[in-house]
């Protein structure tokens, strides 16, 4: 019975402890891989006029440039955006309904308008104005008005509509005011969960004064205006690319801070530490298995952001890049399930056989008093073939793998950057260096752990307690491994 209490309080404490230290699934990068859209929807007596505003983010907007970059310089020269606002909210119109009492208004492109403002690492951010206008009759009153946005259905992003109207009684459930300043100002309060308004709906009623109207319901204004999305700020890894000025001594440094960002980059949640210090913890493990996980991660790290840059490049018309990533967090989820599972299994089986082991040897201690001393030094340790806690390089592979399976926004901001500015080896050099940063922390954790570990195991303690945390170990991965799977199941739309 006291070994019982003692097997259940130590796989309850590294439970909990995983349960509180659970890595957070990495959601969309809201802001370098977003489609903002606003849509004012104005009444007026001769018609409908539609505002539209489509921001787009710096990754949309690399790979819009990089349609209609003709000379191949990676910038939108004038010469090239000449026809490019006009074709492009001829798209938009496209994508847009307007119906009054089910019937289809056709709107016309009064005008349009495009900017390339500043964004991180030096890429250009893309806004695009459009001015539509759809010519009506006021034939009677409750006249019913939709509108819907179908653009881009599938990209992530803002989505905010207002109505307004001028000399025009109107009902409905909607707001006249714009809480982002068309796009202009993000409340940082709304980020995690942003405006998703793709249609709207309001009656059209001339029977009715003004005074008469129902108020439209209020919109909580924000009491904290940003200019910029999560993610659209330069931080200091994204401005390194950059620098000017670029010589042997201010390279070495870049790649320095590159390499120490990337080091507490690793000291955020959702890159593996919990993970790794379960497995090393619960293993027979040394400082070669340590170093071995730190080198995977790095490669994996390194060329999951390379892949991520040539899909970007390449097959943006095919594949939306933003949504690889709720991929990725689920092939990571579900291999750190399975190697939890696999591990779990295997321990708890090989804890069984060591019980039994125990159990015969204890049996046979009771008739043979002379071997006392030689039974109790055996006891100390499992037989070979019932080792809970062995070690295989090929789950330290598929470990590492899935630590560095998902890469880091920020990364991918830089060489696409590195890309658009013509310094692609220099943004090769910052990427590798920022990963292997990543990786050395994790490598770092993961030797103090198994130090740690064998620092414990020498400690005269009873052995239940050790016994029992291989198979506590391989639950806390399992645990966590759902945890991934299901968060990023849950946090992204898959349709």
């Amino acid at each position: 019975m006291k070994k019982l209490l003692h097997y259940l309080a130590w796989s309850t404490a590294i439970i909990t402890i995983c349960l509180f230290w659970m890595p957070r699934a990495d959601a969309h990068p809201l802001g370098n891989f977003t489609i903002n859209h606003y849509a004012g929807v104005q009444v007026a007596t001769n018609g409908v006029g539609i505002d539209y505003v489509l921001d787009m983010a710096e990754i949309p907007a690399f790979q819009e440039i990089n349609h209609l970059d003709t000379n191949r310089d990676r910038k939108a020269e004038p010469v090239e955006t000449v026809q490019y606002p006009e074709q492009k909210c001829q798209e938009v119109n496209s994508h847009l309904e307007l119906l009054i009492d089910k019937q289809p208004l056709a709107l016309s492109l009064s005008k349009s308008t495009v900017e390339f403002p500043p964004g991180v690492g030096g890429l250009s951010t893309l806004r695009l104005s459009c001015n539509f206008h759809g010519s009506m009759e006021l034939v009677g009153a409750n006249q019913l008005i939709e509108f819907e946005d179908k653009f881009y259905p599938q990209r992530l992003g803002w989505r905010e509509m207002t109505v307004a109207a001028n000399g025009v009684p109107i009902q409905g459930d909607f707001t006249s005011l714009s809480i982002t300043n068309r796009l202009r100002d993000y409340p940082t309060e709304l980020l995690s969960s942003p405006l998703d308004q793709r249609r709207i709906s309001f009656k059209l009623n001339p029977s009715l004064t003004s005074s008469e109207q129902a108020p439209p319901p209020s919109v909580k204004s924000s009491s904290r205006l940003d200019n910029a999305l999560t993610g659209r700020s330069n931080d200091l890894f994204t401005s390194l690319i950059t620098q000017e000025n670029q010589n042997f001594p201010t390279i070495l440094i870049a790649l320095a801070i590159a390499f120490l960002w990337g080091g507490l980059h690793a000291l955020s949640p959702g890159h593996g530490k919990t993970i790794v210090g379960a497995y090393l913890v619960g293993s027979r493990s040394n400082a070669q298995h340590a170093l071995f996980l730190g080198l995977i991660m790095t490669i994996t790290h390194t060329a999951g952001i390379f892949a991520l840059g040539l899909v970007t490049l390449g097959t943006s018309q095919f594949i939306l890049t933003e949504q690889l990533y709720p991929w990725l967090s689920v092939v990571s989820g579900v291999l750190v399930t399975v190697i939890g599972l696999n591990l779990f299994i295997s321990r708890l089986q090989g804890t069984q056989v060591s019980h039994s082991h125990d159990h015969v040897h204890s049996h046979q201690h009771s008739h043979d008093l002379h071997h006392h001393h030689d039974h109790n030094h055996e006891h100390s340790h499992l037989p070979p073939h019932g080792d809970v806690s062995s070690m295989k390089w090929s789950s330290l592979l598929a470990l590492g793998i899935s630590g560095g399976l998902l890469p880091c926004p920020s990364a991918l901001v830089v060489l696409l950057s590195a890309i658009a500015m013509g310094r692609v080896g220099f943004g090769l050099a910052l990427v590798s260096a920022f990963s292997l940063g990543l990786a050395a922390v994790l490598t770092g954790i993961g030797l103090m752990l198994v130090y740690a570990k064998n620092r414990f195991e020498h400690l005269p303690l009873q052995i239940p307690r050790i016994k029992m945390l291989p198979v506590a170990s391989a639950l806390c991965i399992t645990l966590i491994g759902l945890g991934i799977t299901s968060q990023a199941l849950l946090a992204h739309p898959w349709n």
